[in-house]
């Protein structure tokens, strides 16, 4: 319109770095570190990637951009939670705001969430300071399960953070199966199994001894697919698809590229088949638990086997659901729907735990996706506070995670 004022050159440049950050956090969470790069943004925003240079100079200025957005909009969200009187309803009200942010993600068009888990990846110079900023988050959101009449040791909050912020971040894995007016429903409903735990008013953790999953490590030197798929879901863990490099897989097997090529034909369908492994394992829980007594000793049988597997990790652990990011499209939404017929298995247990009384009535699928989270972030033992045992991560871990997070078979 004529005469019409037109917009600052600084608020056309901050609104252009918007909109690349709505972008660029998109091709994060499809595309993971390992397949972030300028170029990829600017195609997704019809643009040649020599102009997104004028806003970020690398990729690395990029993606830490799209890091540092989220965990500030996590930390916004605290400070709402924040506002509480008790442990309960600020907990409640955190992970109620955090599916709201979901809902403006698709409706009113903000960044996306990036997994906090790529935070190492970035390298110099981000790291250290995406770290400090990730801590200080984490920091706060312990302290908001803070209650001076019933208090948990600050190391069963810090357990209690790790496992909340991955029950949330594993959405992404599933929440797509949703219309956006459900979000507010999903929040309520993920918020109250959280806090209230899985068991029937009464029941307690099964006394039955755990299983044993995978078969034991073999009794000598021999280099076999299976030491190569275990070696990799480790360092894909600890360091990421782009980390875990092939040098740093033979390394550990201490073996030579050739022989790693002999026993796969690339890194990619070498991260196929650790997830394939994984599958295995969890099928061979359920299956293993299907004779327990009643819907809660076999969610709890299977679910804690899972966890303690991980922990330990002398069979051979799951492989962590960030590597997703690193599969091809088509490979990533085959194995995200294997994930998802995982889910509905769950939650066939938690509804048959419901129907015969042993489990409280929630919903069983968005139950299923919270179990799954659990067990598959459990961390391995030496990374727990030193001292720590098996029975620290069920206390702190498992418990929670099917009790309830203020249960007091948990404090």
């Amino acid at each position: 319109m004529p005469g019409a004022a037109q917009p600052s050159p600084s608020r056309r440049y901050a609104a252009k770095r918007d909109a690349i950050l709505v972008a660029a956090s998109k091709v994060f969470t499809d595309n993971g570190a390992s397949g972030f790069t300028l170029a990829a943004v600017a195609k997704r925003m019809d643009l040649h990637p020599v102009s997104l240079t004028y806003y970020y100079k690398r990729k690395e200025d990029l993606a830490a951009a799209c890091i540092l957005h989220t965990i500030t909009r996590l930390s916004d969200m605290l400070a709402e939670a924040e506002a509480e009187p008790s442990p309960t309803e600020r907990l409640r009200r955190f992970i109620t705001a955090y599916y709201a942010a979901r809902r403006r993600i698709l409706e009113d068009g903000e960044p996306q969430f990036v997994p906090m888990g790529e935070i190492r990846t970035i390298g110099a110079p981000y790291e250290d300071s995406l770290v400090t900023a990730y801590q200080a988050f984490s920091q706060r959101l312990t302290s908001l399960l803070k209650d001076s009449e019933a208090p948990l040791s600050g190391g069963r909050r810090r357990a209690l953070t790790h496992l909340l912020i991955n029950q949330l971040f594993w959405s992404d894995t599933w929440i797509g199966a949703y219309q956006v007016e459900d979000y507010g429903r999903i929040g309520e409903r993920v918020a109250d199994i959280i806090i209230g735990g899985l068991a029937a008013p009464g029941r307690a953790s099964p006394e039955t001894p755990l299983l044993a999953l995978g078969a034991p490590p073999a009794d000598n030197d021999e280099i076999t697919r299976e030491r190569f798929l275990i070696a990799a879901t480790d360092l894909i863990n600890q360091e990421g698809y782009r980390g875990a490099s092939v040098d740093k897989i033979s390394a550990r097997l201490n073996v030579t590229k050739g022989s790693f090529y002999h026993h796969n034909s690339d890194k990619d369908g070498l991260v196929l088949a650790c997830f394939e492994r994984s599958f295995e394992l969890i099928d061979e829980a359920k299956r293993k638990a299907a004779p327990a007594a009643d819907g809660w000793e076999r969610l709890w049988l299977a679910a804690a086997s899972l966890a303690m597997h991980q922990t330990r990790g002398d069979r051979g652990r799951l492989l962590r659901h960030h590597a997703l990011a690193a599969l091809p499209i088509e490979t990533r939404k085959a194995t995200m729907a294997r994930f998802q017929q995982i889910a509905h298995a769950f939650a066939g247990v938690i509804s048959d735990g419901v129907m015969d009384g042993s489990i409280r009535p929630v919903d069983p699928l968005l139950a299923a996706q919270l179990v799954m989270a659990m067990f598959n972030c459990a961390l391995p033992l030496d990374y727990w506070t030193p001292g720590s045992t098996l029975e620290t991560v069920m206390d702190a871990h498992v418990r929670p995670a099917l009790m309830g997070v203020f249960s007091p078979a948990t404090a």
